[in-house]
């Protein structure tokens, strides 16, 4: 409980750093600097400079490598449930029973919920990367579910082209794909 009080009174016996002449209200979500309740209604929470810079975008191999965490994490615990069933059903199609699927419906159901808490994926948790929408606030979790990914899917599904042409996109100097495009998001170096 003191160590509660002390941040409190750290925190009041502080002056904002954009703002020399106001008392600190809150410490910037980002870097921790003091900020007055001016910066922190005009910035959600986040200092002048974290406010207005521009972060880092992820290298095109942390993207890769989280793509490939994450579809090995959705493909893999099903592959494998269904090579134990043909194994002991050996008469048996292996992957057109439902219980084959339950892996992946868990995988995807961990996965929104590390999205919703910090906008990456455990692929991309893994790589230090997370998507923000353009403006660098924090991306909802249906613009990633649906614009970046569902619909990702299903133009893939219906056109294999798409898939390269989505990913050759990686190639601009902002690093992002077609489907960053469509929904407003830049996949970005986490803090």
């Amino acid at each position: 409980m003191s160590d509660f009080r002390e941040a409190l009174e750290s925190i009041s016996d502080s002056t904002c750093s954009e703002h020399p002449g106001f008392s600190a209200a809150i410490a910037c979500a980002r870097c921790g600097t003091f900020t007055c309740a001016f910066c922190a209604s005009s910035g959600a929470g986040l200092c002048f400079r974290c406010l207005h810079s521009a972060p880092e975008p992820a290298t095109r191999r942390a993207r890769l490598a989280a793509t490939l965490v994450d579809g090995a994490a959705l493909v893999l615990p099903s592959l494998f449930l269904g090579a134990l069933r043909c194994l002991a059903l050996p008469g048996e199609d292996a992957m057109k029973a439902p219980v084959v699927y339950v892996p992946a419906l868990l995988v995807l159901l961990v996965q929104a919920s590390l999205i919703r808490g910090t906008g990456a994926s455990l692929g991309k948790r893994l790589l230090g990367i997370r998507v923000v929408r353009r403006d660098g606030r924090p991306a909802e979790v249906w613009r990633i579910a649906l614009l970046r990914n569902a619909l990702q899917l299903a133009l893939c599904s219906y056109c294999v082209w798409f898939g390269l042409v989505d990913g050759l996109f990686i190639v601009g100097e902002d690093r992002r794909c077609l489907h960053d495009w469509v929904a407003g998001t830049h996949v970005v170096k986490a803090p």
